[in-house]
């Protein structure tokens, strides 16, 4: 979905999952570390989202808006034991616990749970909620000040579209109808701006398109320096749809040069970003036709003209994947996971290639999602998420209770927010669901399990 204020597109949301609540990292390819405490942006935080993700002695949990039954809360969930390939160990049922906020709705929500903060933003407000995960209370509020607004998906008047939560510097990355905004949580009871990117426009009619879901790379390397870097997209000359990078710690818009924008052909608008933050490879999704891979790694950057380029062979194009825009990468064992949108049921598992080698899937298995049974007995058929889009993957910590190697997973919400589907992404590529049949109640182990939001 595009979003447009006087010639300007913004941003909605982001997946997170990071070092001290057990997630594991590595620099690309060998066994992740256990328990690592480093604050580096995890292989979840790779695509944004309403949803935020992390994984914390053996448990996963999730945050995520609570909908109209609490509008105004957000709730934390709990997934012990969880993953989806569980195995012969019997699935406890999801609990969660609601986390108010003094928001009158929240739509999307973002962790940080090195430093135990939570966040909440609503669309029609100028203020976020943050929070203690460890306590579910809220602790404070930060007032943007915004002065424009935004209209999409029939909401009006949105003031806040989306918001990164990153640990490495405590701050958090703000899109707002003014444009970005970067503040700082260290006291999440006091927080502070840090600067303004003034909105985006490269004309008045298109401006820069952002989508809802976009990526960061927080330690990017170019010309020997790292940029952590937002990955989104744009609309340069009224015409062409193209990958914008914004670097978040000095407020620098980079958009291609024309030699490198030819090299974007999308016809369609790029709707969703991931990226492999090892490495350094972006997956964009376009609004209908297909997907761009993108060797981040070429990049060249010129400051003064606000410019990157990249050469050829840094941009690979297909048309395999149509609406695959439920996004999330997971930078460890490079497994990607794309989910079809609006109502959409079918799921790619894909293993990048290493870019030294080339772009795009060295392996890929694209299926159904089953008409199977959550954990509480009840039949699912499913339908994913539109927008914004609520998807991501992450790595399991080395203790957890069911997976004794570290397992690359993907977490995907339905279109109404009420389950929760994890897919065992490896077990999904490699195949091992026999002729289609993995019901989630008879089948073990579990590639695909539902799980009831309650």
């Amino acid at each position: 979905m595009r979003i447009q204020i006087k010639g300007t597109y913004l941003l909605i949301g982001l997946f997170a999952s990071f070092g001290l609540f057990a997630c594991s990292s590595d620099n690309g390819g060998g066994t992740p570390a256990s328990n690592s405490p480093s604050a580096v942006v995890g292989s979840s935080a790779s695509s944004s989202g309403s949803t935020g993700v992390f994984t914390k002695d053996g448990a996963t949990y999730a945050l995520a808006p609570a909908g109209a039954s609490a509008s105004n809360s957000a709730k934390l969930l709990s997934l012990p034991n969880s993953g989806s390939a569980v195995g012969a160990i019997t699935v406890t049922q999801v609990t969660s616990t609601p986390i108010a906020t003094s928001l009158s709705e929240v739509n999307g929500t973002s962790v940080d749970p090195i430093h135990d903060v939570g966040m909440a933003f609503g669309y029609q407000e100028g203020k976020i909620s943050l929070f203690k995960l460890s306590t579910k209370s809220e602790v404070g509020t930060y007032d943007t000040m915004t002065n424009n607004g935004l209209d999409f998906s029939g909401a009006s008047g949105v003031k806040i579209a989306g918001a990164i939560m990153n640990p490495a510097n405590q701050t958090v990355i703000l899109a707002t109808a003014d444009g970005f905004e970067i503040a700082n949580y260290t006291n999440p009871a006091a927080v502070s701006k840090v600067r303004e990117i003034p909105s985006l426009a490269v004309d008045s009619t298109h401006g820069v398109e952002i989508m809802e879901n976009f990526a960061f790379d927080p330690a990017l390397p170019v010309g020997g320096t790292n940029h952590a870097m937002i990955i989104t997209g744009g609309n340069q000359n009224n015409t062409s749809p193209i990958m914008v990078l914004v670097d978040a710690d000095t407020g620098k818009v980079y958009n291609p040069d024309s030699v490198t924008a030819a090299l974007f052909t999308t016809v369609e608008y790029i709707d969703s970003a991931g990226v492999d933050t090892n490495y350094h490879v972006a997956v964009l999704a376009d609004e209908g036709t297909g997907t761009t891979f993108v060797d981040l790694n070429k990049l060249t950057l010129d400051d003064t003209a606000g410019t990157y380029s990249l050469p050829n062979n840094a941009v690979l194009r297909t048309t395999s994947y149509v609406k695959y825009d439920n996004l999330g990468v997971e930078s460890t064992h490079h497994l990607v996971m794309m989910g079809q949108g609006y109502g959409g049921t079918s799921l790619v598992a894909g293993l990048l290639k290493d870019p030294a080698l080339g772009l795009g899937f060295s392996k890929e298995t694209i299926v159904d999602m089953p008409s199977g049974v959550d954990d509480k007995g009840d039949t699912v058929t499913w339908s994913g998420a539109g927008d914004p889009h609520g998807a991501g993957a992450y790595i399991t910590p080395s203790n957890h209770p069911t997976y004794t190697t570290p397992t690359s997973l993907g977490l995907w919400l339905n279109d109404t927010g009420d389950h929760i589907a994890i897919i065992d992404l490896q077990g999904v590529l490699d195949g091992t669901l026999s002729g289609g049949g993995y019901d989630p109640e008879t089948t073990t182990p579990k590639d695909i399990s539902y799980f009831k939001i309650p």
